[in-house]
C-alpha cells in the first residue's frame, strides 16, 4: 500500500484525488494539507511514501514547498499541473528541484470524465514514485560522481548506424538534459520520445536545444530527418520515421492510441521497418514497459540497443523489461550514454 499526502488549496481536488487513488485498492490517502507550510510540517510528522503537490497555493506555494521538503526530509514529489504554457515551465522547474512526476491538474478537477486510460496512468505514477530515486536538486552542494561502470556483454563494436531513436519518461526531462549535453557530434537524424502533453514538449525542446551540443527542435509531420539534428516528439501525438525515396521523413499522427503517448513502441517500431539494422535504440529511466516491443523488433532485424542502468534510473520500468530478457546490446550509467553512443557510431 502506498502511504500518500495530497497538498492542494482546492477542498474539491483533494477529494476527487482522494477517491481517484483510493479506488485503486493499492493506495491510502494518510492526510492532505491546504498550503505549503501545512505540508513541509506534515511530511516532517506523517513520513509519506509521496506526496502530491499542488503549485499555486496561498502562503507557501508549491515550487517553494518542493525545495523546503527536498532539503530536509526528501520524499518522492509529484507535482499537479495546469496545462498551461505557464505551468509547463513551472513543471519543467519543479523536475529540476528534484519532483519526480507530474500530473495534469485536469484529471483531478474532471473527477466524472476522466478516462479509464487517464486514471490508470495518474494511478501506474503515484505507484512508480514510491520506488523511485530521488534526485538531488540543483540547490544542493553536489558531490563527486562514483566511477561508472559499464555492463557490457560485447566489447563495443563500431556500427553503420543511420538514425539514434531515444525513448523515456519518469526521470527523463532531466536525464535528456544530462546526456544530451553530453552528446556526441554524430552525423545521423536522432528522434527523441519523452512522455508529454503537447502544452510542454514546445518549451521542452527549447530548452535541450540551449544545452544540447546537437540542435534539437520539437518535430513537425512531414519533416526531413536531417543529419547531426533532434527532433522531440511532439506531446500527446505519435512520432514514427519513414523513408520517402531515400529520404529519412518523420511522421506525426494521433494513431495508434496508447496509453503512453508520445510512445517508444510507435518509434521503436517504425524503425525496425525503415532503419533497421542501422538503428541504434536507446531506453532510459521511466515506468511501464513502453518501448519493449518495439525493441523487440528490433533486435530481430540486427538494431542496436542501449539500456540505461537500474542504479542511475530514476525509475527502473522501461529499461528492466528489455535488459532482464538480456536484449540489450550494452548497459551504462546516465554519465556514460553518450561515451557508448560515441564508441558505436565511430
Amino acid at each position: 500500500m502506498v502511504r500518500v499526502l495530497i497538498v492542494d488549496d482546492s477542498l474539491i481536488s483533494r477529494k476527487y484525488l482522494t477517491r481517484i487513488l483510493e479506488e485503486s485498492g493499492q493506495i491510502k490517502v494518510i492526510d492532505t494539507a491546504s498550503d505549503g507550510l501545512e505540508a513541509i510540517e506534515k511530511v516532517k510528522t506523517l513520513k509519506p511514501d509521496v506526496v502530491t503537490m499542488d503549485i499555486e497555493m496561498p502562503k507557501l506555494n508549491g515550487i517553494e514547498a518542493l525545495k523546503h521538503i527536498m532539503l530536509e526530509n526528501p520524499v518522492p514529489i509529484i507535482m499537479v499541473s495546469t496545462l498551461t504554457t505557464e505551468g509547463a515551465s513551472i513543471t519543467l522547474e519543479a523536475l529540476h528541484l528534484g519532483a519526480v512526476d507530474y500530473i495534469p491538474k485536469n484529471d483531478v478537477l474532471n473527477f466524472n470524465k476522466i478516462t479509464k486510460d487517464a486514471r490508470e496512468l495518474l494511478i501506474a505514477k503515484i505507484i512508480a514514485a514510491k520506488s523511485s530515486k530521488i534526485q538531488k536538486p540543483k540547490l544542493v552542494k553536489p558531490t563527486l560522481p562514483k566511477p561508472t561502470q559499464i555492463v557490457t556483454p560485447q566489447k563495443i563494436t563500431t556500427k553503420d548506424i543511420r538514425l539514434i531513436a531515444i525513448a523515456t519518461s519518469t526521470g527523463g526531462p532531466v536525464a535528456l538534459e544530462k546526456i544530451m549535453s553530453e552528446f556526441p557530434k554524430v552525423n545521423v537524424p536522432v528522434l527523441i520520445v519523452q512522455h508529454m502533453p503537447a502544452t510542454f514538449t514546445p518549451i521542452f525542446a527549447k530548452s535541450l536545444d540551449r544545452i544540447s551540443s546537437i540542435p534539437i527542435k520539437e518535430a513537425q509531420d512531414q519533416e526531413i530527418a536531417q543529419n547531426g539534428k533532434g527532433y522531440l516528439a511532439p506531446g500527446g501525438l505519435q512520432m514514427s520515421i519513414e523513408d520517402k525515396n531515400g529520404t529519412l521523413t518523420i511522421k506525426i499522427s494521433d494513431q495508434p492510441k496508447t496509453i503512453y503517448v508520445p510512445s517508444a513502441d510507435v518509434l521503436f517500431s517504425s524503425c525496425a521497418e525503415t532503419t533497421k539494422n542501422r538503428t541504434l535504440a536507446i531506453i532510459m529511466t521511466g515506468m511501464g514497459n513502453d518501448g519493449y516491443e518495439g525493441l523487440l523488433k528490433l533486435k530481430k532485424i540486427g538494431g542496436t540497443i542501449i539500456a540505461q542502468s537500474k542504479e542511475s534510473c530514476v525509475v527502473w520500468g522501461m529499461p528492466r523489461k528489455p535488459t532482464e530478457n538480456n536484449i540489450v546490446d550494452y548497459i551504462g550509467d546516465l554519465e556514460e550514454i553518450p561515451n557508448i553512443i560515441k564508441k558505436i557510431i565511430g
